[in-house]
């Protein structure tokens, strides 16, 4: 019995290392990040590049659970009695929590590299632009990133101005992770609500349970849409359409799940 206490106490202290190195790694990881943003002049593909780097060493570290489990633990225990079986959930419990909240972590890391790059280049169009024809300043405008077409106020010439690169770049995703992190907490809720009828067996779902996870699916992207339409106009003619396709991703989802 001594021996067999003596390993569980390692194999828990094991556990909490791994975590706490873990929890370490991510504390670093975004202010590295963060960091590195502003030291580069706000290059965003870089950044990304340096936390997949990272992002590949928290993995292995998360690896080491099993690989220590598989290799050392298990047959130590094994030896001992015939209490491993119980112990090596607490391989799998472990392994799979802290790969939900890695995943986590980077959604809302990203969310934040985004609102610091946002923050950034929509000062961009601070800096005036002038009509081709009068030369009178136009004001571009801080919801569209793309070509322009303004009309100046005072020749009504239509001049077609294009932003900086860096301007346009906020729509390329840079506006998906803002408006992400801004809808993080009904994100968390619609994840609750899936474990919950996923660990239902399909015979035992009825439909209060079908009808949690689709309230707060549908409560997650109708606010991840309206964030982005805040921050990009032209998200606004693209909201129905938005909306039918998560309703159709859905209903497909239903149907495969309880046939």
């Amino acid at each position: 019995m001594g021996d067999q206490q003596e390993l569980i106490n390692r194999w828990d202290a094991f556990l909490k290392k791994i975590e706490a190195r873990f929890s370490e790694s991510l504390q670093h990881a975004e202010a590295a990040c963060l960091e590195q943003l502003v030291e580069t002049d706000h290059d965003y593909e870089t950044v990304y590049r340096s936390w997949q780097g990272m992002k590949a060493q928290i993995h292995e570290l998360i690896q080491k659970i099993d690989a220590v489990w598989h290799g050392k633990v298990r047959p130590e225990m094994q030896a001992v009695g015939d209490f491993y079986n119980e112990e090596g959930y607490k391989a799998s419990d472990t392994n799979d929590r802290l790969i939900d909240e890695l995943f986590r972590f980077e959604r809302i890391l990203e969310g934040k590299l985004s609102q610091q790059f946002y923050d950034h280049a929509i000062q961009i169009a601070n800096k005036k632009a002038s009509c081709s024809q009068c030369d009178a300043d136009l004001e571009i405008k801080k919801d569209i990133f793309r070509a322009q077409y303004i009309t100046c106020g005072y020749c009504n010439a239509v001049n077609t101005v294009e932003p900086e690169t860096k301007f346009i770049k906020i729509g390329w995703g840079i506006i998906d992770n803002i408006a992400a992190l801004k809808a993080q907490p009904e994100y968390d809720a619609m994840e609750k609500a899936s474990d919950t009828l996923s660990k239902q067996r399909k015979t035992e779902r009825d439909d209060s349970h079908w009808s949690a996870y689709e309230n707060a699916y549908y409560a997650y992207w109708e606010k991840y849409f309206n964030e982005r339409i805040k921050l990009n106009s032209d998200a606004k003619e693209r909201y129905e359409a938005d909306m039918q396709r998560k309703r159709t991703e859905f209903e497909a989802y239903k149907r495969i799940q309880t046939s």
